[in-house]
């Protein structure tokens, strides 16, 4: 004698459909958002960022002026290397309508600060709390500069180290432009 079949009933059928479904279109969108390329052009995100000093650097108050953004880390051998020529870049342009700020990245207070004074940095300077701006400027890793134009769009991106020979000539021709849209 055969056993009466077992009927399973429509919220069970319907759960071993649509749990496995989701988990799938999560594991899609994941990779979509992952698989984005890094930011290299359109509008800046904006962000407001606590710099060290105390102050505010608010992105959306620089319009009309150049900016340059690196994301540095006291961690960073690279970062290191290149901590002299942002200094530069800033003692060239700092009194021209230039901005420029660094966004510390995974690093700590205590050893970026230490960094900060090791290498006389003088421009803005803080720290990527969770790091919501580098997630919106999709960064992969540090150093990267980016040089936003007068109407906040994404000029240049630099992924690797970078020089006030290489800088110079990028922020000078964005100088020269037109701040009209």
């Amino acid at each position: 004698m055969s056993e009466p079949k077992r009927r399973h009933s429509p919220l069970t059928a319907l759960l071993f459909v649509a749990v496995p479904l989701m988990i799938v279109i999560g594991l899609g969108a994941a990779l979509v958002q992952s698989d984005q390329g890094q930011l290299s052009s359109g509008m800046a995100p904006t962000f407001r960022l606590p710099l060290y000093n105390g102050d505010v650097f608010d992105l959306s108050e620089q319009r009309g002026k150049v900016v340059l953004i690196n994301f540095w880390a006291s961690w960073c051998g690279p970062c290191r290397s290149e901590a002299a020529e942002l200094n530069a870049v800033w003692d060239t342009f700092r009194n021209q309508d230039f901005a420029m700020v660094g966004i510390g990245y995974l690093d700590n207070e205590r050893d970026a600060r230490a960094f900060l004074a090791e290498f006389g940095v003088e421009y803005p300077t803080g720290h990527d709390d969770r790091s919501v701006i580098a997630r919106a400027y999709r960064i992969r890793g540090v150093p990267e500069t980016f040089l936003i134009n007068r109407r906040g769009e994404i000029a240049h991106v630099i992924i690797a180290p970078t020089t006030i020979n290489v800088l110079r000539p990028l922020i000078e021709q964005l100088l020269a432009e037109d701040a009209q849209p």
